[in-house]
């Protein structure tokens, strides 16, 4: 079953011949505004024409989601912009090859209220089973599943690494905060041959399930879990490739052991961030946003060593 329902995503998400999402195309406009390449120093630049695309590695970074299915999220708000940790690898030699980080914003808006209300209740009504809500469609019989924001974001991330692949870019890495770091594993656990490898900060994409995971003693409610490991199942962990990944023990929606999952696979290198000495700030999250701060890039060095054993 399990099996299934990715091949059902896949088919879904990942092909981006289908018809156009007009709602998503204008989303697309304008969250597209800050997309851009980032210095060193956090400044926006263009490349040079004459860049040698065979020498050079391209970090597409992604951040997380806030508020609903009908909210933007651009990348204007400081926990959405690309953090120290990954600017300041701009410029930097990897081997043959130079950096290049791009900040890449991908929030558009998904399903709208009414349709969120009828996927919901339907799985509710149905006690919380994943299968049926798979296939409720709106009323064009378009799979609501496939407008879900959280799908809509890996599309943007997909049709961003289309871009520079046809430019000529073949040297992709992704790295991603939160429901971007989720997206981010499950992209490339289904595209490896695309993307050579995944940064995680504090991957997530259910919400406050650490905090309530510790308050229950792991009795979370069937509905929740239930949800959380369709989600876990599209990261398909047997095809994912060296991955990078960060958690905190105070982080309120996954930490290193709701995270331990990933552990299955053998190439996941999981750094814990527990016993760090840097605090979390309150505008990027908490300690869910601790990837995101300034003290956080200065002592971080596994980056670099990570980027050094797959290329």
């Amino acid at each position: 079953m399990k099996k299934f329902l990715i091949i059902i995503f896949l088919g879904l998400f990942l092909n981006t011949t289908v018809l156009a999402d007009k709602r998503f195309d204008k989303d697309l406009v304008k969250i597209s505004k800050l997309n851009t390449f980032v210095n060193k120093k956090g400044q926006p630049y263009g490349l040079d024409k004459d860049i040698n695309k065979k020498n050079t590695l391209i970090i597409i970074y992604t951040h997380g989601s806030l508020g609903g299915e009908q909210k933007l999220n651009g990348c204007k708000p400081a926990w959405a912009k690309i953090p120290p940790s990954i600017y300041q690898l701009d410029g930097t030699k990897i081997k043959n090859l130079t950096i290049k980080t791009y900040q890449l914003c991908s929030g558009v808006r998904g399903w709208t209220q009414k349709e969120e209300d009828i996927f919901w209740d339907t799985y509710d009504y149905n006690n919380q089973d994943v299968g049926k809500v798979l296939n409720l469609t709106d009323k064009n019989e378009v799979l609501l599943i496939k407008k879900w924001k959280f799908a809509k974001k890996q599309k943007v991330i997909k049709l961003k690494i289309d871009e520079f692949k046809t430019k000529g870019f073949n040297n992709i890495v992704l790295a991603g905060h939160s429901a971007g770091a989720w997206a981010s594993l499950i992209l490339q656990s289904n595209l490896p041959s695309e993307i050579d490898g995944v940064i995680g900060f504090n991957p997530a994409k259910s919400g406050k399930f650490a905090k309530e995971f510790k308050k229950k003693k792991s009795k979370v409610r069937k509905g929740w879990v239930n949800w959380r490991d369709y989600k876990i199942s599209l990261i398909k962990l047997d095809k994912l490739g060296q991955v990078l990944v960060y958690s905190h023990d105070l982080d309120d929606y996954e930490n290193p052991k709701t995270l331990s999952f990933l552990s299955n696979s053998k190439l996941t290198k999981f750094i814990d961030l527990s016993d760090t000495e840097c605090k979390g700030k309150l505008t990027l999250g908490g300690y869910h946003g601790i990837t995101l701060t300034k003290c956080f890039a200065k002592s971080e060095n596994n980056i670099v060593r990570y980027l050094e054993q797959i290329f």
